[in-house]
């Protein structure tokens, strides 16, 4: 896709090409400091993502800027305790729960506080998913892209936004990566787990897939992440100034390569800490629902 430049008004570049997002990605040029600068478009964009996007005035993990290890130490921490949970195997209460979700029980809306409840509970064994914590983690969702005028009057006059990020973070004791995984993140996860309901539902699809090609073709990766440029210059996907927001459309980039690396941008600074333990419990629960099906 071409740059979009009105001056005054809007300049983004979209990224939708796998190639080009990993260079990108890769690129020190390319940072999360997320100035509010450039076109009036730019700078709405931008400052929604640092006032709603943060905890104690800190920005979240996954949109803090590049730093020594990962934007944050925890981050690092949390990939290692996520990857040991998901080396030793997966088990208990919450998957059987997914499993039964895939499977076509309960309703077809009740995925996501299923998903949301198994997140949790890696930062608060006692974490219970409700309607109150599903409807805020749809705030966070919704707060930073949208551009709805009355919805937006609303919420600021009944400080939505703020109390839906306090909910989310007293259920997480606080931390950040917990904040984000289930208010942000978890929106991916939901709807993996809904496409992954759709293909058990296909007899002919069901007996074919393996695990890992369920998880493949189930997984879903952000619809886009930002990173704005320090400096003016050209990438892969052509020029761009310091004002340019660079959208790093992942999600088409996965469609037409379906699997993990532009989920979690792995290999990257800003990967994701939970890609080894995502890809593990789709597959877990994929099993358990084949297995605890009538054969």
């Amino acid at each position: 896709m071409s740059r979009i430049a009105i001056p005054g008004l809007v300049d983004v570049l979209p990224v939708d090409d796998a190639a080009a997002i990993a260079a990108i990605a890769g690129d020190r040029r390319f940072d999360r400091q997320y100035l509010r600068r450039g076109p009036m478009l730019n700078r709405i964009i931008l400052g929604r993502v640092r006032s709603i996007l943060t905890l104690a005035g800190a920005p979240l993990p996954p949109v803090a800027e590049y730093g020594p290890v990962r934007p944050a130490p925890s981050q690092s921490a949390t990939q290692a305790r996520l990857d040991a949970l998901a080396t030793r195997g997966l088990a208990g209460p919450d998957i059987d729960a997914l499993a039964a979700y895939v499977r076509g029980e309960g309703g077809a809306k009740c995925g996501g506080k299923l998903a949301q409840q198994a997140v949790g509970q890696l930062f608060d064994p006692n974490y219970r998913a409700d309607d109150e914590s599903w409807s805020a983690a749809l705030v966070l969702r919704d707060a930073p892209s949208s551009f709805n005028p009355v919805k937006r009057l609303i919420w600021a006059l009944t400080g939505r936004v703020a109390k839906a990020r306090a909910l989310l973070a007293e259920k997480v004791n606080q931390d950040p990566t917990g904040l984000h995984g289930t208010g942000v993140a978890i929106h991916n996860l939901a709807e993996a787990f809904s496409r992954m309901r759709t293909l058990y539902a296909d007899p002919v699809a069901r007996d074919q897939s393996s695990p890992a090609a369920a998880v493949a073709a189930s997984m879903v990766a952000p619809r886009q992440v930002l990173r704005q440029p320090t400096v003016a210059g050209t990438c892969p996907a052509g020029p761009f100034t310091e004002n340019t927001l660079v959208l790093l459309q992942l999600d088409k980039a996965n469609a037409r390569m379906p699997g993990s690396d532009m989920a979690f941008m792995a290999g990257s600074w800003s990967a994701c800490p939970a890609q080894g333990w995502v890809p593990a419990l789709m597959a877990t629960v994929w099993r358990d629902a084949i297995g605890g099906s009538a054969q």
